[in-house]
């Protein structure tokens, strides 16, 4: 064997050399890599679905045509959140164990809605924005209206309202001051107390004929 052949055997022997140690070298990353955490800069699919150490889903993230849809499930695997995405708005609702809606958002032309539920998903409180501003109203477990707050051009206003969703007391802000109305069981104004735009008050009482205090 002359010279150049024993050069050129230790320049193979090298080779596999090196090569050996760069495969060793990647079998320890990839061991290393299964026992340290990971940080993974995006993830793409149409579905994703997490689950808890029992195997049961927790959380189910998927796309549709017009959305997409995030539920969020308790031990049990009930769902127990959900929000979804449409072609023009969104909502997002809770549950309870029992796998009845207790609070619902969701967007409208206007602005927003929310309603907030009791557990037989009689609503019991509604508040949603409106071009011109925003209300609330509170309900009994009937689902009539009791009390209603909202907002208008010239301020806000407030009304009660009995269980025949009759109004009893309302409120409200007018251009020049204020208005308060009272009214009995059958819907009839009985008392008014107001102001007008040159500072002066009134009180109106009803006994048969209206009179002016």
């Amino acid at each position: 064997m002359n010279f150049k052949q024993k050069i050129g055997y230790m320049f193979i022997g090298c080779l596999f050399t090196t090569a050996g140690y760069i495969i060793a070298s990647l079998g320890g990353n990839v061991s290393t890599a299964q026992q340290d955490e990971q940080v993974i800069d995006k993830i793409v699919c149409r579905e994703l679905e997490i689950v808890n150490n029992a195997g049961k889903p927790v959380v189910d993230i998927f796309a549709f045509e017009d959305g997409g849809f995030m539920g969020v499930r308790n031990n049990a695997g009930k769902r127990v959140a959900g929000i979804f995405a449409y072609k023009d708005d969104g909502s997002m609702s809770v549950l309870n164990n029992a796998g009845k809606t207790v609070v619902s958002i969701r967007t409208t032309e206007d602005g927003g809605l929310m309603r907030v539920s009791n557990n037989a998903e009689n609503t019991c409180v509604t508040i949603a924005a409106y071009k011109d501003g925003g209300i609330m109203g509170v309900s009994n477990n009937a689902e009539n209206t009791c009390v209603s707050i909202g907002a208008t051009e010239d301020g806000g206003g407030l009304g009660v309202y009995n269980k025949s969703e009759n109004t009893v007391i309302g409120i409200r802000a007018t251009k020049d001051g204020g208005f308060m109305e009272v009214r009995n069981n059958a819907a009839k104004p009985v008392v008014n107390i107001g102001a007008d735009k040159n500072d002066n008050g009134f009180i109106q009482t009803y006994n048969g004929r209206w009179r002016t205090h």
